[in-house]
């Protein structure tokens, strides 16, 4: 009897050491931790209460009473589905500030989409493909990640560091990393796998791919990878870890669970936290069946099918104009009809502190600004003397930089033209590549001069700019055709003149 006892205990065991193989693999071991015993852990245990409840009336033969627990039991786990949903928001907008001051001045970015365009034309020699690309906007830099070619995602290639004007095209430079030592990246297999050398340092480490951005510290690249840790077990939120460092000349990987502001050239807090943090305004001025509704509540998605923000709409990169130090900055709408951009939620984002929470402040602004689809129609009626509208020309990224003060771009896919900036009451200003203005617009859609005084004419007419910023190619045939009457008439005049 003893014999057949140690031989079922052991033969248990055997299974049980047979199963647990796959946790000595780091990352199988991190997901299973926290998937399986902090996301889902409470779900299960309800589950297998539930159960096991539902097998004992079965066994007692009590079929109504079974019934009632079956019943309980799922509109339980409905409820509980549904109220941790609700309390895991309700943590991400506690750490919102709700500030009526004016939004501090943010420096303006070339569109982060034509960046993206002109990563592919500084591909050429690398055995490559594009990744991802972000703004650093600690040195006002784009990075654009370069994986390599090959069979079992082996490493990155390269980073392309682009600097690109207000208008104009990009300049970018590569460095590269070494094949040898650094064949590691986020969505590598096996032994290519960065994620699975982040897990080996801490199980605990939460690391997205989405997250991953990169830079060229002189002639090494380098990968940083903002990390999360989760917190709680019946609501668990995620909270900032600090980053890993991903060297690409050694290959080695430092956690660092601080980073001061200005210690790396781009955002220490992970994207995906921040796009935690914009949902959980679903629950601003509000309560839990209004959320459901759609009644209250802010959204950062956009709304209209035109929206020039549609492929890049929220979490803006962006550095402080006047201070040192860079955020988050993302505009937001009702979640009801209106597609009024009422608020710009500003989170810092270059420094991080594990286990600390990031500042967010939400400002509200006291002149909401019409909508980015609404603000792109208008700056091209304003504008439409411009040439080009019909051959591809378009705004492009709508951006906050002040409490009442909006910057576009207009120009082609891998090419901006112009820069304008726009007032909430609707007024604007264009000026060309050397930042000069050509054309001020009032807010009742008169033209204005460069100083803001009114001047004469419509600009649906297509009013002339003046100054040395005037360029001719900005002129409509109506007014073309005036300027050149006007040459003909002095030419004719100087002429009788001379001839007296």
């Amino acid at each position: 009897m003893q014999t057949s006892t140690k031989a079922g205990v052991a033969g248990t065991l055997g299974v049980l050491a047979i199963l647990g193989l796959p946790l000595l693999d780091p990352l199988t071991r991190a997901r299973f931790i926290n998937d399986w015993v902090i996301i889902w852990g409470f779900p299960l245990l309800l589950i297998v209460i539930i159960g096991v409840a539902v097998l004992a009336a079965l066994a007692m033969k009590k079929t109504g009473a079974t019934i009632l627990i079956g019943i309980l039991g799922i509109g339980g786990l409905i409820f509980y589905a549904n109220a941790r949903d609700y309390n895991t928001k309700l943590e991400y907008a506690s750490t919102v500030h709700i500030s009526n001051d004016p939004m501090p001045g943010l420096k303006e970015r070339a569109p982060f989409l034509v960046a993206e365009r002109q990563a592919s034309s500084n591909l050429s020699g690398i055995n490559g493909q594009i990744g991802g690309t972000d703004y650093l906007a600690d040195s006002n830099h784009y990075s654009t990640i370069v994986d390599r070619k090959g069979n079992f995602n082996p490493g990155y290639a390269a980073i392309i560091n682009q600097t690109i004007q207000l208008t104009g095209q990009a300049s970018g430079k590569p460095c590269l990393f070494d094949e040898k030592n650094a064949h590691r990246r986020m969505d590598g297999w096996f032994h290519n796998s960065l994620t699975r050398a982040i897990a080996a340092k801490d199980s605990l480490l939460i690391a997205k791919k989405d997250d991953a951005w990169g830079y060229c510290d002189g002639d090494t690249p380098k990968i940083v990878v903002p990390v999360t840790k989760l917190n709680g077990w019946i609501n668990p939120v995620h909270r900032p870890a600090g980053v890993a460092i991903y060297d690409g000349r050694t290959g080695n990987v430092e956690i660092r669970d601080e980073v001061r502001a200005g210690d790396l050239p781009g955002p220490a807090v992970a994207l995906s936290y921040v796009q935690r943090v914009n949902d959980s305004l679903a629950t601003h001025n509000g309560g839990w069946w209004s959320m459901v509704q759609g009644q209250s509540g802010l959204t950062d998605e956009v709304k209209d099918a035109n929206d020039p923000n549609q492929g890049n709409h929220s979490a803006f990169s962006l550095a402080y104009k006047d201070a040192p130090g860079s955020v988050y900055a993302s505009p937001f709408t009702s979640r009801a009809s209106s597609r009024s951009i009422e608020d710009v939620a500003l989170l810092e984002s270059g420094h991080v502190k594990a286990g600390e929470s990031p500042s967010v402040t939400l400002y509200h602004l006291e002149v909401p600004r019409q909508s980015n689809a609404a603000t792109a129609d208008k700056i091209k009626a304003d504008y439409s003397s411009l040439n080009g509208w019909a051959t591809g020309l378009s705004v492009q990224e709508v951006i906050p930089v002040s409490h009442d003060e909006w910057a576009a771009s207009i120009g082609l896919n891998q090419n901006v033209v112009y820069r304008v900036q726009v007032k909430a009451d609707g007024s604007s200003c264009l000026a060309n590549a050397d930042g000069e203005k050509i054309r001020c617009i009032d807010k009742d859609g008169k033209s204005a001069g460069t100083d803001g005084t009114q001047t004469t004419g419509s600009s649906d007419a297509g009013e002339t700019p003046t100054g040395p910023a005037a360029e001719i190619g900005t002129l409509s045939n109506e007014d073309l055709a005036k300027l050149q009457d006007a040459v003909t008439q002095e030419v004719l005049k100087r002429l009788s003149a001379a001839k007296q």
